[in-house]
């Protein structure tokens, strides 16, 4: 039987009414609400303008009044047919947007006059910082856990909802903004800390700017690069853990008390179950893929040494050159001693993906300055003639971490990408020094192998499902940082057996442009599938009815009466809404688990555990995925039949990434785009050449 529960605590009202103070005077004391958001009263009061201004439960001076019930009033009246039913008295309580407001704001001033740090932001939700009991290692830093709080209501339950949260640990320099400020640019900082609060830098108060030896930044990764510090390895232990460790901890220490039920009345017994009504399961083959000569397998490591890919690459004439400097020669040949299969633990490319591996004598590119290498590269590569019957595959031996701190060394790789990609060259980049430094590289291999066969348009393992008659479009996002520009599309068209065709990329507000390369995939597909069924468009995030609004029109020119269904496909974070299995002890519930969250709103459990016992924790613990389904034509949203269908199709589509033999929690319709999104800023123009829109260059 099926143990999940939610991170989700419920409350009760401490009152049936409340009496809340508005103004139409703006006061930075107050709190600003939006015209729509405010009860009738208030307008009628002070006629209608933009934003109106509130104290909640505090009178103010000259503030108006407005008391309402928490819960709305019924009464009872007879239908059209004479009959009696209970119908909401409009106006009777106050709206679910002021009662959010007005719970975080209790609930932000709580923690504050604990003296704790607390975001100033408590529309959507209250962020609490507690001195951490963890230990620093370099000395540098102040840590914090960090906390949120969010005020729900009938997310999951009938009643007033907390979801409670653990964001990890942050860092604060102990050294000042005054200190630091030879080193690191003002604009580096986002977040400080000034007089035990918290402030974004281009907020601090005068006194604050008049004491800058006593304002303290938050670690950013602008603020490593500035400093040039390293980021450390991604931490992979078990996230499940720690964050319910840390929730039940928060839970037990500040809100399990009579002074926090004062104002928010806790009606739990603690964090809430799962009803096992929510909790359903893909089916049970979603998770066969198919290996050479049609066998199948789950795992795709198994499968492949046992069968081999699935689709050989159609190229028969290929050559593999290096790029690589001077002090990697060692680590170089030791790469292509294993691509040949002369070295232990793994078989050679051949045996591993039936592709032949050939290196032409001094055909390599040997580059001497490790400072300023491009120069070099750029003139070997633009001078080298390349034969247009081969295909070639770069092999990049990278000298620098793609995580190192200075910019520059990290913008080698994306002009190089670039640059290989016009002369119609796919290329795998390997980190020298983790090459170098790794006893166990030929754990590496399989997935740098599967990369290049898929590079070469082969395919390394497929979904063992019938071919419908339906086009699928993934698009994804990144927002890159060191550009501060968000690019979307890479509008990825795969049929249902996870087969790619072309993407392209566009910036977030090119609407039109991603609507017409949605449209001209429908049109190649319809063209040769003239019984098209419907159209699924997986999207990085609830899709707005202007986006949505070009694809149908679109579709009218195409003159295809078919459904648009829109999965809404988004990574919970740690400030979300996750389920635990409290039958196991590691807590991540079983794979193809999914739990409804709302109206065609799921959690989906993407991983591989697949049974309760043994787990290879090297797979990782990722959290779920969350999902909300619609379509043009809403009924077919409602038909469960149909919506088990899609579900499925997303847990099946994160079994087709090729960029490792691991799974991953996040369907490639989403993660390739992103994948490239990435990259685009770096590019000349922001173009992907080419040779680069239909195939998987960037694995």
């Amino acid at each position: 039987m099926e143990n999940l529960c939610f991170n989700i605590l419920t409350f009760e009202p401490p009152q049936n009414d409340l009496t809340l103070y508005f103004s139409n005077i703006e006061d930075e004391t107050l709190n600003r609400v939006y015209h729509t958001k405010v009860p009738d009263e208030v307008i009628e009061r002070f006629e209608k303008q933009e934003h109106y201004y509130t104290s909640f439960d505090k009178e103010a001076p000259h503030s108006f009044p407005v008391t309402k019930l928490i819960s709305p009033a019924y009464e009872t009246r007879k239908n059209i047919d004479g009959e009696d039913r209970s119908y909401i008295v409009q106006n009777s309580a106050w709206s679910i947007s002021i009662l959010k407001r007005y719970f975080n704001a209790k609930i932000h001033e709580y923690f504050k006059n604990k003296e704790f740090l607390v975001k100033p932001n408590f529309i959507h939700d209250t962020e609490i910082w507690i001195p951490s009991q963890k230990f620093d290692s370099t000395g540098q830093f102040d840590l914090y856990d960090r906390y949120c709080i969010k005020v729900q209501f009938k997310t999951v339950t009938k009643q007033l909802e907390l979801l409670v949260t653990f964001e990890g640990v942050s860092k604060v320099y102990k050294e000042s903004v005054e200190v630091l400020q030879n080193l690191v640019s003002p604009t580096a900082y986002n977040w400080v800390i000034f007089e035990n609060e918290l402030y974004r830098f281009e907020e601090l108060p005068d006194a604050g700017k008049r004491a800058y030896g006593q304002v303290f930044p938050v670690w950013n990764f602008r603020t490593r690069d500035a400093l040039g510090e390293t980021t450390g390895a991604p931490d992979k232990s078990n996230k499940y853990i720690k964050f319910k460790k840390g929730i039940d901890l928060f839970y037990a220490e500040h809100l399990d008390n009579k002074k926090f039920r004062a104002i928010i009345p806790i009606t739990s017994n603690g964090f809430i179950r799962v009803p096992e009504i929510k909790i359903g399961k893909v089916r049970s083959n979603s998770n066969q893929l198919l290996f050479g000569n049609n066998k199948t397998g789950i795992v795709p490591m198994n499968g492949l040494k046992d069968y081999g890919p699935y689709g050989l690459s159609n190229t028969t004439k290929i050559h593999f050159f290096f790029i690589f400097h001077k002090r990697d020669q060692k680590i170089t040949e030791k790469i292509d001693s294993f691509f040949q299969g002369k070295e232990k633990r793994f078989s050679g490319l051949y045996q591993f993906i039936r592709t032949t591996y050939h290196t032409e004598p001094n055909f390599s590119i040997r580059f001497k300055d490790l400072d300023n290498p491009w120069p070099e590269i750029y003139a070997q590569l633009t001078e080298k003639h390349f034969e247009p019957d081969i295909r070639y595959i770069a092999i990049y031996i990278s000298p620098y971490s793609k995580n190192s701190a200075d910019i520059s060394r990290r913008r080698i790789y994306y002009q190089l990408k670039e640059l290989l990609l016009k002369k119609g060259i796919s290329s795998q980049v390997i980190d020298a020094e983790k090459a170098m430094n790794n006893a166990n590289l030929h754990y590496s291999l399989p997935n740098i192998a599967i990369a290049i066969l898929a590079k070469l348009k082969g395919i390394p393992w497929r979904l063992d499902n019938t071919l419908e008659k339906e086009l699928v479009v993934g698009v994804g996002a990144f927002k890159n940082y060191d550009f501060d520009i968000k690019y979307i599309g890479s509008a990825f068209s795969f049929f249902n057996n996870g087969q790619f065709n072309r993407f392209e990329c566009f910036r977030q507000d090119q609407t039109k442009e991603l609507a017409g390369s949605i449209k001209r995939a429908v049109k190649e597909y319809a063209s040769n599938n003239p019984d098209i069924k419907r159209l699924i468009i997986h999207f990085y995030k609830t899709m707005r009815r202007d986006e949505l609004a070009p694809i149908e029109e679109g579709l009218r020119d195409l003159e295809l009466e078919i459904p648009v269904f829109i999965v809404s496909i988004n990574k919970t974070e740690s400030s979300d809404i996750v389920a635990f299995d409290l039958n196991w002890k590691e807590l991540m519930p079983l794979s193809g688990t999914f739990i409804n969250i709302g109206f065609n709103k799921f959690l989906l459990f993407n991983n591989t555990r697949y049974n309760n016992g043994s787990y290879n924790f090297s797979e990782g613990f990722p959290f779920p995925i969350k999902l909300k389904i619609e379509c043009t034509h809403r009924e077919l949203a409602e038909d469960i039949k149909v919506v088990r269908e899609l579900i499925d199709q997303v847990y099946q589509f994160s079994r087709l990434y090729w960029k490792s033999v691991r799974q991953q929690n996040l369907p490639v319709t989403i993660k390739y785009p992103e994948m490239v999104a990435e990259m685009l800023p770096h590019f000349d123009g922001n173009e992907i050449p080419e040779f680069g829109k239909d195939n998987l260059w960037f694995l």
